[in-house]
């Protein structure tokens, strides 16, 4: 009789462990959730310093085109030649890093999802395992129960009485 109580605790122990495999979800779903707001958090920055100077730098590319126009002597035409130049290596520049912040952030989320999930797979195949154990325990129990019960039978018919399952050894 201990040994089935003390079994049945085993499973609740054994069945409370595998409904960690609903938490592992839930920790999957906000590791998620967070990947997803620092990806957006960042390419918002990136944005927003773009929306910002790209005005600028176009600005200026299209201020030094219309000196370009004005300019007669050919120093003059030189220096803003290289005004209008440097104007567009910059606005090339930004758009180049942006891009390339953007793919980096790309690669870092896909990376961080890529682990949750293998984590999240992990967790969900130690629960999977722990789901097994549990129903063998209780295979393991009714079994017991079930030797135990017929143990208890005969010996009552032999005895003519009920026997105290507590002093009797399981085999």
């Amino acid at each position: 009789m201990k040994k089935i109580v003390l079994s049945l605790a085993v499973i609740g122990g054994l069945v409370f462990t595998s409904c960690k495999k609903d938490a592992a979800q839930e920790n999957l779903d906000n590791k998620l959730d967070s990947i997803t707001e620092k990806v957006e958090d960042t390419l918002n920055v990136v944005k927003e310093e773009v929306a910002e100077t790209v005005p600028t730098l176009e600005a200026k590319i299209k201020e030094a085109e219309e000196e370009l126009k004005r300019a007669v002597t050919l120093d003059e035409k030189q220096a803003v030649t290289k005004k209008l130049n440097d104007a567009k290596a910059a606005l090339a520049t930004l758009k180049g890093e942006a891009l390339s912040t953007a793919e980096e952030v790309k690669q870092a989320a896909t990376a961080a999802a890529n682990k949750a999930g293998a984590a999240a797979k992990t967790s969900t195949n130690n629960a999977k395992k722990v789901e097994k154990k549990v129903e063998k325990a209780k295979e393991n129990i009714v079994k017991e129960a079930t030797k135990l019960d017929t143990k208890v039978d005969k010996k009552a018919a032999n005895t003519g009485e009920r026997v105290n399952t507590d002093q009797m050894k399981l085999e």
